[in-house]
Parts: C-alpha cells; sequence; structure tokens
C-alpha cells in the first residue's frame, strides 16, 4: 500500500480538526475524486482496444477529459475547504 507524502498528511491532519459536519463533505468529495480516477483508468484500459481515431474511442477520450476534470475541480475545492478551515474564512469561490 502507497504512503501518503507529507502534502497528505497534513491534509489529513487538518481534516481532522475539522467541524463534523465539514467532514461529510470532505469525505464525499475525496471519494467523488477516487471514483474519477478510477473511471479515467478504465478509459486508458478501453482505449488501448479501440481503433486509433474511430468514434468510440472519441467518445472514451471525451469521457476521460470530463473524468479528469472534474477530479481536478473537486481536489481545489477539497483544499480550498482545508484552507477556509484554517483561516477562517465563511466564503468559497465555486465553480
Amino acid at each position: 500500500m502507497e504512503q501518503p507524502n507529507q502534502k497528505e498528511e497534513g491534509d489529513l491532519a487538518m481534516e481532522r480538526s475539522i467541524d463534523p459536519r465539514l467532514k461529510l463533505t470532505l469525505s464525499m468529495l475525496r471519494d467523488l475524486g477516487n471514483k474519477l480516477a478510477v473511471i479515467s483508468g478504465h478509459c486508458d484500459l478501453l482505449s488501448d482496444h479501440l481503433k486509433d481515431g474511430s468514434q468510440c474511442a472519441q467518445r472514451v477520450s471525451a469521457v476521460q477529459d470530463i473524468a479528469r476534470e472534474m477530479a481536478k475541480d473537486l481536489d481545489e475545492y477539497y483544499h480550498q475547504l482545508l484552507e477556509s478551515r484554517s483561516t477562517g474564512i465563511e466564503e468559497l469561490d465555486v465553480a
């Protein structure tokens, strides 16, 4: 099993000190990001079996791009929540 890096350890420590009402949100954001990473990985596996440039390959690529973009957005929002907790900022930038 992969060991968490220093940044991940800091995030987890900060998450433990957060209001219990936000813990569900943070946990959900992390889980959604992980599931999107799985979707992206499955798209990689599927694309290995598709003809380059085919309509199906283009669709799989589009799904993968969307999953990656959503995972990135969720990760940014997750870190915004952690940061807002540590600085006391109440407003968050939700795109």
